[in-house]
């Protein structure tokens, strides 16, 4: 069987239609998705997709505790009041985000996709840099630090493990429409009543959702699930490993950070 791309999936991902393909009699090394070596090229250029991706973000989120004159932290300060660029510097990742994830014709032209995932990458980048420069430096190297040995474990974890996580995106999709009413629910709440017990739950409710996401994306992309990812389709798995991976960090640092 050769492997077809489905142009009417705008969304990367399918059934494994090749799952029982040892059972109906066909042969095992033919060309698809379940090829060795179509999986392995594959998985090494999301994997390095998204290596770079998040160095970009390490690298910009470090600059304003870096950058210092005295004792003072100009470039932090100067952040902390930049609410317009960090508002614009949303939108524009709102805008490439949905681009890349609902257009095929996007994220699968070259070199348009790479293009549009350097400016999403440099909208995180600056998103993530305005929102730790409002912590200390030892809030953001502990969140680096948990985000960095709990995404490893789950990466592991998924990759070996016998268990088809991928049968619950149903599940998935559901728990995460929760997590949006339960986010906007705890935003107002906070404002309302300034007290951040119930973002806190959010937070930590928010981290586990998601790496339930990074779980299921990871398995995803390895193939030989109920869902997998097709094989061209390597911007749109390495932005969603990259929006799993933020959004835990996002998460931990609001739940163990201390504010600067």
């Amino acid at each position: 069987m050769t492997y077809q791309p489905q142009a009417n999936n705008p969304y990367g991902f399918r059934a494994d239609e090749n799952a029982h393909t040892a059972e109906s009699g066909m042969p095992k090394n033919e060309i698809g998705f379940n090829d060795q070596t179509i999986r392995q090229a594959f998985v090494r250029k999301v994997f390095t997709l998204v290596t770079i991706m998040l160095g970009v973000v390490t690298v910009m989120s470090a600059i304003p505790h870096f950058y210092r004159d005295g004792e003072k932290y100009p470039l932090r300060e100067y952040l902390k009041k930049s609410m317009g660029l960090y508002i614009l510097s949303l939108v524009v990742f709102l805008v490439v985000y949905f681009a890349l994830i609902c257009c095929e014709n996007v994220r699968r032209s070259h070199p348009t996709n790479l293009i549009c995932t350097g400016i999403l990458t440099l909208s995180i980048g600056f998103v993530t840099m305005v929102m730790t420069s409002f912590y200390t430096v030892d809030s953001v190297v502990l969140a680096f630090a948990v985000t960095t040995l709990s995404c490893g474990g789950i990466v592991i974890f998924s990759m070996t493990t016998k268990r088809d996580i991928t049968s619950m995106l149903g599940f998935a999709v559901i728990i995460g429409m929760v997590l949006v009413l339960f986010g906007l629910f705890a935003t107002i709440w906070t404002m309302i009543f300034h007290t951040r017990t119930l973002y806190l739950i959010y937070a930590g409710f928010g981290t586990l959702v998601f790496m339930l996401y990074l779980a299921i994306d990871i398995q995803m992309i390895m193939g030989g699930r109920k869902f997998e990812i097709e094989p061209e389709e390597h911007i749109f798995a390495a932005i969603m490993l990259f929006m799993d991976i933020v959004q835990i960090f996002w998460f931990i640092l609001s739940l163990f950070g201390d504010r600067s």
